[in-house]
């Protein structure tokens, strides 16, 4: 591969980065309180949250995987959008209006309050481990773009150590409301760097529109329906085997994607975090669809690429042992003019940092609330009621943890590539443990009868299906989180059932139904 990176390019991308800093230092100056450094003193109207919503949910990963696993797996990845649908009932009338009526800074607090602190802190690490995962991959994915786009020249981690240090400098320093504007700033970039891909890819395929569409059905790419079984397999068993092995199927990516968002915006502090920066739960509902849209927009256009650099490719040869997720910046040294690599290698990086600066401010929050007060200082927050020192400490703790774990992020995603394809990892690293915290907090909000311990082991016991699906099965790659869900809710049911709470049992005024009677704060 040759060096399609010219000096513009580099001028773009560097712009971009300084402007991100930039806002990080502007914003630095208004954070005095931890509520401020958290929650934005719930001062954020619905269009900024939800579009860092969406920046915040998507990573450059999807810049690279969803064209790949398009031309590995066709245009079945694009029903997922229609999982937006089933989602949006539970996030409206059930998480939303949950949690505006709850008056906490994580929404592992929460699991105190009904359960102990025991659940709480597995609640919090689950939780780090989940996003430290999501950072390290969303890190490396602009690395491996640069590297590719540059021919090679320029080194996987020194990539990864700039934008490490950039993206943790700027969440230190402006906390959440730098990171939604800058998510916001994000988003605008994203869908600029997708146009000029969509555009400059159509008309680089000579019969445009038709002939893509005519070699990828060819192909099979436009059959939404992917078998559900070996055609091999013919005993019943072997069949439910087969079923489970497959790597992608319909169902098993519905399961993951509607499983795994109704998980997002119950127990992920990130997205919990930025609807709790709202004035209203009509904000948040708002921001939710602006979300879902945006979300649907980005994976339909970055499928189509998919296809059409399949059909692009069709008559060229690509370089010996060549990975597709790095086709797109090999594509970009092919057919993109100066300039356009920049704006499409700085979408990436927009992606990517979008995500990145989420999960180091969420896990920083989490460790300073969940960790560093609750089992170091051993005592919960009151809002409103520190001292201006005592805020101080709060935000120095806040800035500390950040740094550590913006390094922390860095260091992993340095070693990230060893997992296997970019849609391997996403539901390796990034998606699995997301089921077992889920089902921690189905069971708290639902479950009267479940307590502490039946709940403790619930959420052990699905972590532990989840890694072992993940990383010590056949089963297919977009299992992890669906399994690990069933195992929670199974095991915690079971331990419910021969051993019920009682009925004066403090935390039980805490379940969905008795917070849902009390007025909206």
């Amino acid at each position: 591969m040759q060096s399609s990176f010219h000096f513009i390019d580099w001028v773009i991308v560097a712009a971009y980065l300084l402007a991100m800093a930039g806002i990080g230092v502007y914003f630095s100056r208004r954070q005095n309180t931890l509520d401020h450094f958290i929650l934005a003193d719930r001062s954020m109207g619905w269009l900024p949250v939800g579009l860092s919503l969406m920046a915040a949910l998507n990573s450059g990963m999807d810049y690279l995987m969803q064209p790949s696993a398009t031309i590995k797996y066709g245009a079945v990845l694009t029903v997922g959008v229609v999982s937006w649908l089933a989602v949006y009932p539970w996030v409206a009338k059930v998480a939303f209006p949950f949690y505006h009526r709850l008056n906490f800074y994580t929404a592992y607090e929460y699991l105190e309050a009904r359960f102990d602190v025991r659940v709480r802190t597995l609640g919090a690490l689950i939780f780090v481990v989940w996003r430290l995962g999501w950072m390290a991959t969303a890190m490396y994915v602009p690395s491996l773009a640069i590297n590719a786009a540059s021919g090679g020249q320029v080194d996987l981690n020194t990539v990864t150590i700039t934008v490490g240090i950039i993206v943790t400098l700027y969440t230190m320093l402006g906390g959440i409301q730098a990171v939604i504007w800058n998510d916001v700033v994000q988003f605008c970039i994203m869908f600029g760097g997708l146009a000029a891909t969509v555009a400059i890819v159509l008309f680089s395929v000579p019969g445009g529109l038709s002939e893509i569409l005519a070699v990828a059905g060819a192909a099979g790419k436009l059959d939404v329906w992917v078998p559900l079984v070996d055609a091999s397999a013919t005993t019943p068993i072997a069949q439910v085997v087969s079923f489970f092995t497959q790597p992608l199927t319909l169902i098993s990516l519905m399961a993951s994607l509607v499983f795994g968002r109704m998980a997002t915006y119950t127990s992920d502090q990130v997205m919990v975090q930025r609807l709790q920066t709202t004035r209203s739960i009509k904000d948040a509902r708002q921001a939710f669809v602006v979300n879902a849209v945006g979300d649907a927009l980005w994976m339909v256009g970055l499928s189509f690429v998919g296809l059409a650099l399949f059909a692009y490719f069709q008559n060229r040869v690509l370089p010996p042992e060549f990975q597709t997720d790095k086709l797109v910046p090999y594509f970009m040294s092919l057919a993109f003019p100066a300039g356009a690599v920049g704006l499409v290698i700085a979408a990436i990086m927009a992606a990517s940092i979008s995500s990145i600066d989420s999960a180091i401010n969420s896990c920083s929050s989490v460790a300073v609330v969940d960790i560093y007060n609750r089992l170091w200082i051993g005592k919960d927050l009151e809002r409103g009621a520190q001292s201006a020192e005592g805020e101080r400490r709060q935000v120095m703790a806040s800035r500390v943890a950040t740094v550590l774990f913006g390094g922390l992020g860095t260091v992993l995603a340095c070693n990230v590539s060893r997992i296997g394809t970019l849609l391997e990892i996403a539901n390796k690293v990034v998606n699995a443990f997301s089921g077992p915290l889920f089902g921690i907090f189905l069971l708290a909000m639902f479950s009267p009868q479940s307590r502490s311990g039946g709940v403790l082991a619930a959420g052990v016991a699905g972590a532990v299906v989840s890694y072992y699906v993940a990383y010590e099965s056949a089963i297919g790659f977009m299992w992890p989180s669906t399994f690990g869900l069933a195992a929670s809710l199974l095991v915690g049911a079971v331990l419910a059932a021969i051993m019920p709470a009682p009925a004066d049992a403090p935390g039980r005024h805490l379940t969905w139904r008795a917070v849902m009677a009390r007025p909206v704060a």
